[in-house]
């Protein structure tokens, strides 16, 4: 009995020392099983490390989303921002220089939306068919130039759209060249030009062939273009002959020739520069087939004015 007592007695210390608070088996146990429920802390750093890196994970690719969509809308109205002012300067050129053909091509070079910052594009070409522009004298005539091609630099976009400088080059028609001639000089109305020699730069700018029929005569004339100091066009006769090249005579270049036939008073026909668009000056003619290539320059030119 007592053994039996003993035993119970052992078994209910036991389970009293389980289930008592305040003894050392107690503490013990229970200190053992918080730290298996609790588990290592590295084990904790682990396991906690597996749970939170994708949610970690998860918001670092949210925000290189929301970057890149950022970029994208910065890049995609930067983008937009510069064809809008290529746009403009598109229109703000043809207005200043509405005698350009439709299909004319106008180029910049770089990024306009930094230039204009600064009040003005760094440089500007324009490549056109046809450009029609007014001389400055004679009753403010039409000029026609074909095959035109223009370059500018510092170009401001307001009216009259100042520029510092403009270097310019197109062909005038032989016939708009007499038309040009006979302003100053009426008898070279009955001439009829074309190309004799054509040229390659303003050193060898080639020859002009001017024939007139004038009472049942025929003549003719060789041409060479020039350009003097002063911007003035310049066809100097340098032979003539008459009855043609089959049975014609050498004339000289004399009053008694056939300058003097048919009205010219000197073997220089001169095409004054206020005849030509204000604020350009011609630099050199080349005889081409088409007409003569005229080569002009410019600087703080208002191509409004043009």
């Amino acid at each position: 009995m007592r053994n039996l007592r003993g035993r119970g007695g052992w078994a209910d210390a036991e389970v009293s020392g389980r289930q008592g608070p305040g003894g050392e088996d107690s503490s013990a146990e229970g200190t053992f099983f918080e730290e298996v429920l609790t588990g290592d802390p590295e084990d904790d750093d682990t396991s906690e490390g597996v749970r939170r890196r994708p949610a970690r994970q998860r918001r670092a690719r949210r925000w290189v989303v929301v970057l890149l969509v950022l970029v994208v809308v910065l890049t995609a109205g930067a983008v937009g921002a510069e064809y809008l002012v290529r746009a403009q300067i598109d229109s703000a050129v043809r207005s200043a220089l509405p005698g350009l053909s439709s299909d004319a091509r106008i180029a910049t070079k770089g990024i306009v939306l930094t230039q204009l910052a600064g009040g003005s594009l760094d440089s500007l070409s324009v490549d056109s068919k046809v450009l029609e522009i007014t001389s400055k004298g004679q009753g403010g005539a039409k000029v026609a130039l074909s095959d035109v091609d223009v370059d500018l630099s510092r170009i401001r976009l307001r009216s009259p759209y100042p520029t510092d400088t403009v270097t310019a080059a197109g062909t005038i028609s032989w016939k708009q060249l007499t038309e040009l001639a006979a302003r100053k000089h009426p008898n070279m109305q009955g001439m009829t030009l074309q190309a004799k020699r054509t040229g390659t730069s303003a050193q060898q700018p080639g020859a002009i062939n001017a024939s007139a029929s004038l009472l049942g005569m025929s003549g003719e004339a060789e041409i060479v273009p020039s350009i003097k100091e002063d911007g003035s066009l310049v066809l100097t006769i340098t032979s003539t002959r008459m009855g043609g090249e089959q049975n014609g005579v050498d004339v000289g270049t004399s009053e008694s020739s056939l300058l003097g036939y048919v009205g010219l008073d000197s073997p220089e026909i001169t095409i004054p520069a206020e005849s030509l668009p204000q604020g350009l000056r011609p630099t050199s003619a080349i005889v081409t087939n088409d007409g003569l290539r005229l080569s002009l320059t410019g600087s703080g030119v208002n191509l409004g004015q043009l």
